[in-house]
């Protein structure tokens, strides 16, 4: 090769090392053309790293196809690389011959990856005993081969283990799980003949561990697995596997990572075999390793979170019953309220290890304990695996006593666990009691986290609610000699921090972290409502809003915050509010509860400061501030459920001012709240043609239509909304909402936010009203609102129905069949004017026509209803049926509607003189006569014609014309 060759293969070579380092969507393409490039140039050792490489990435879903797998093959099978052709002499043979070279250790790595991928693509199907002898031949080299090498052969084997999981036939069910049960046996032989050797068990389990969880899940999921070779293989993989990997000193992040991924997976698969393994049979050591990984400190993250899943899922399973079912105290058939056999052991096993770790005179386990409790509480755990701990006498009173002497790490530990037991309101108040003074002196004295936590601390503290009954507490229990911190100098020290942060790198994570605690403890604050006036009075709120939109970590505690300041007072029924009356009087009679004169004065005004005028002047500052564009900013992205739920429910507050709507709408709220809809939301098009519009179940998605529903009462929408069609089915959802508090209030404002809704130019690409009416069957749910008792819903219910009567489809439902008790022409009826009197019964069938509805609303103590009503009649008088239904059959309607045109309300005298219009020219005799028999009508209409500014002259003359 000339030195020119040799420098325009290096050319290439560089030119896709770049592409790799700028680009990897196509990785595994580049790495098998770089690895060509090396062969060029004679160096087979980087051309079989890249092949090596290349087939490890096409593992990954990421880059998997068809077309990759089989380049990575074909790469294997004819890549020659010049100089070593002993390393290549057997690519391309039989599995057999690659299994062989395996077990006579002359195997390479890219003879197994291919191996590997015939097996990923259907190609080929190994026998059990073909696995197994692969399983020993791992076992055998995991001390003295390349870890490279080794690797793939485990990786090779889980593939085997995948398809023998799969049979391809029912017959071959039974066969699959004897086949699977013998793996699992040669991999629990291959450890008890190396029981002693603790190097093996260490590399095997960190090259193993993904194989090792591949090869019991897959025995776990065969119904046909004997129940006793499914205990054993649990036991071994908690007894050996999850003991070895989770040893702190001796694995690494990676191998604790795939033994919590399997113990998360066994869970699914085999949950009473795995509750009983990792509770029973193996004494207390597995629940040990499991502290030891929630008890590692926060700044190394490691596989704290994986633990605290395994801790949150644990203590779920165990609280079924059926995951005690192997447990020798376990009687299927008792009622009995105790705990589960597998709880108590739990809580038992859990209780134990953290009171020896915590009580240990050996700081580092001592700190480990005190994490592992917050860990247990951050995972929700905390309730339920440590509940034995707080009932230990003395308990809590030595946790603090010692942590005046612990050293700063250990009472970072420990101000953690207070702040994790913030969650429970009894552990809570009874380390506030204990740890008060000790937590204030820490906010004071340090700085950095320790007196950052302290201070948030101190937040949640401050609105703890004291005990109820006092005097029932034990006498010997020790009271606190130390006061509370003024909430209000809490809250000045906390702004203080974030203001001095605005100049600041936020994107720094310890600059952050400082912000996002700050921030979080304000919004605890915040639930003062002295402290929420005041937070809004200070310049803080700008600076958390121009943070937030460069730190993603900070926008959860900013939501939480504007959504403390701006939440309205919940409505509550009567019950409600007399228990709350009788908890205002049991504070009012425990003196020295809150802190400072001003909260006290507070207190004495009933907190006029949270009334709805005052949160209505907090949300109008709060959005000067910025909060509309940080709460649209916070649900972009990867956003978490907790986050979509806290800003549906400030943009429902928010949406509750009129002057906010516009501003919402402006700023992008609407696109924002439909963004965080979930799954299961009504959308616009129909996917089936039966629609039946029923109550929205998920929380999140009422309070999105409802705060839509609020906007699009006061903002035209054609200019708000890009498809009124999906906001009229969401928004419909809400008129099915069952009765409760606020049921009546979110009735009417989605009714209001429908008619603006339909109120389009009939025939517009806006129209909306036979979509609303009766491709989503609305009609339904909006009369069942015009029966309601509450006057407003009533109302609102009669003016869409006004706007819906001019879609086709809603006026025929309203006229069809409305004058089936009309006589033959040749006879004109005269109904009695009074509904008392007596009618023949056979007549009496104008009650169930619709329009009967609209009369007797027509009729109401209620102008806004009657308007409503009445314009309704007057768009269906257009049709002759109506007519006829209004002057011969429905016995009062004429004299209801002349009634309306005796007000000075010219709207209704406007209305009633159209209805006159068009029953007189509608070309039944029978009606004419009737008008014109009537004196009542002919002094009305005499009377509107008197002034011809007025807007019923025209149809009145009309009238009197025919």
């Amino acid at each position: 090769m000339t030195t020119e060759s040799k420098d325009q293969l290096q050319s290439q070579v560089d030119q896709l090392t770049l592409q790799l380092q700028t680009d990897s969507s196509n990785a595994p393409r580049v790495l098998l053309d770089r690895a060509r490039v090396y062969g060029d140039l004679g160096e087979p050792l980087l051309a079989r790293e890249d092949i090596a490489r290349a087939a490890s990435l096409v593992r990954d879903p990421t880059y998997k196809s068809e077309s990759s797998v089989e380049a990575v093959e074909r790469a294997v099978r004819e890549l020659s690389v010049s100089g070593n052709k002993s390393q290549t002499e057997h690519i391309g043979a039989s599995d057999q011959e690659i299994i062989d070279k395996v077990v006579q250790g002359t195997s390479d790595v890219a003879c197994v990856v291919a191996l590997e991928q015939r097996i990923h693509a259907n190609k080929t199907q190994l026998s059990g005993e073909q696995v197994c002898v692969l399983v020993d031949a791992f076992h055998k080299m995991c001390t003295d081969c390349e870890l490279e090498t080794v690797e793939a052969v485990a990786s090779c084997v889980s593939a085997a283990l995948v398809r023998l999981s799969v049979p391809e036939d029912a017959k071959a069910v039974d066969g699959a799980a004897e086949t699977l049960a013998s793996v699992v046996q040669e991999i629990i032989d291959a450890w008890a003949n190396r029981s002693d050797n603790g190097e093996f068990k260490q590399q095997a389990c960190k090259v193993g561990a993904k194989m090792y969880t591949t090869a019991v899940y897959a025995l776990s999921t065969h119904e046909a697995v004997d129940a006793r070779v499914l205990q054993s293989a649990v036991d071994f993989y908690v007894g050996q596997i999850w003991l070895v990997g989770t040893l702190p000193a001796e694995t690494d992040d990676v191998c604790q990572g795939d033994v919590c991924q399997g113990i998360l997976r066994l869970l699914t698969s085999c949950r009473p075999h795995l509750v009983y393994s990792f509770v029973k049979s193996n004494g207390s050591l597995p629940i040990e390793r499991l502290m030891s990984l929630l008890g590692q400190p926060r700044s190394l993250t490691g596989s704290r979170s994986l633990a605290m899943l395994i801790a949150s899922q644990l203590t779920a399973a165990v609280q079924d019953p059926s995951a005690s079912s192997l447990f020798p105290e376990y009687d299927a058939k008792s009622k009995s309220h105790t705990a589960p056999p597998a709880l108590a052991q739990l809580r038992t096993l859990a209780s134990d290890i953290i009171d020896v770790l915590v009580q240990s005179t050996i700081q580092s386990e001592r700190t480990c304990g005190l994490y592992a409790l917050a860990s247990l509480y951050e995972s929700g755990a905390g309730s339920e695996m440590a509940i034995n701990v707080w009932a230990k006498n003395g308990w809590a009173e030595e946790l603090w006593d010692q942590g005046e002497f612990d050293r700063p790490e250990t009472q970072l530990a420990l101000v953690y666990l207070a702040d994790a037991c913030s969650t429970d309101t009894k552990v809570s108040a009874s380390m506030k009691k204990l740890g008060n003074g000790l937590v204030q002196e820490l906010a004071r004295a340090r700085t950095g986290e320790l007196g950052e936590i302290a201070s948030v601390v101190l937040a949640k503290w401050s609105n703890l609610p004291a005990p109820v009954n006092p005097g029932t507490e034990p006498k010997d229990e020790p009271e606190s000699d130390t006061s509370d911190v003024d909430p209000v100098q809490l809250a000045d020290t906390h702004i203080a921090r974030i203001l001095a942060l605005s100049n600041s790198d936020i994107s720094d994570p310890q600059i952050s972290t400082a912000a996002e605690r700050s921030t979080e403890a304000l919004g605890f604050l915040c639930l003062n409502p002295l402290l929420k006036h005041h937070v809004v009075q200070s310049p803080v709120l700008q600076t958390i809003f121009a943070l937030s939109k460069k730190s993603s970590q900070l926008k959860f505690a900013a939501v939480m915050l504007i959504r403390n300041l701006t939440q309205y007072k919940p409505v509550l029924s009567e019950e409600q509010k007399r228990v709350q009356q009788m908890q205002q009087l049991s504070k009012r009679a425990q003196p020295g509860q809150t802190i400072g004169s001003e909260i006290k004065e507070m207190e004495s005004k009933d907190h006029n400061l949270d009334d709805a005028s005052a949160v209505a002047e907090r949300s109008k500052k709060v959005c000067e501030a910025g909060a509309i564009a940080c709460l649209v900013g916070a649900v972009q992205g990867k956003v978490s459920d907790s986050t979509k739920d806290a800003v549906a429910e400030v943009f429902v507050a928010l949406a509750t001012l009129h002057e906010l709507r516009g501003q919402l709408v402006q700023q992008g709220a609407v696109r924002a709240l439909l963004s965080i809809l979930s799954a299961d939301a009504p959308r616009a098009p129909l996917k089936d043609a039966k629609y039946t519009p029923t109550a929205l179940p998920n929380a999140r998605d009422k309070h999105v239509a409802w705060a839509l529903a609020k906007c699009a009462i006061s903002v035209p929408p054609h200019l708000a909304f890009d498809d009124p069609r999906a906001l009229a089915r969401l928004i419909l959802s809400l008129l099915a909402e069952e009765s409760h508090a606020q049921s009546l209030l979110i009735r009417f404002e989605a009714l209001l936010a429908l008619t603006n809704l339909a109120s389009a130019e009939p025939g517009s690409s806006s129209d909306i009203r036979g979509f609303l009416a009766c491709d989503l069957v609305g009609m339904s749910l909006i009369e069942m609102c015009v029966l309601n008792e509450h006057v407003m819903v009533r109302r609102a219910a009669t003016e869409l129905v006004c706007n819906l009567v001019h879609e086709p489809r809603v006026f025929e439902r309203f006229v069809e069949g409305a004058d089936e008790d009309v006589e033959e022409e040749s006879r004109i009826i005269e109904l009695p004017d009074n509904e008392d009197e007596d009618v023949d019964e056979s007549r009496r069938g104008y009650r169930a026509q619709r329009m009967h509805v609209l009369v007797a609303l027509s009729d109401v103590d209620d102008a806004a209803t009657q308007s409503a009503a009445s314009g309704a009649l007057a768009v269906l008088s257009n049709d002759p049926r109506c007519c006829r239904y209004l002057i011969l059959v429905h016995p009062r309607a004429l004299d209801v509607l002349l009634s309306l045109a005796d007000t000075n309300n010219a709207g209704l005298r406007h209305r009633i003189a159209v209805i006159c219009a068009n029953a007189a020219t509608c070309g039944d005799s029978r009606v004419l006569a009737k008008l014109r028999n009537s004196t009542n009508v002919a002094r009305v209409l005499q009377s509107m014609v008197e002034d011809p500014q007025m807007p019923c002259f025209a149809a009145a003359q009309s009238a009197q014309e025919a």
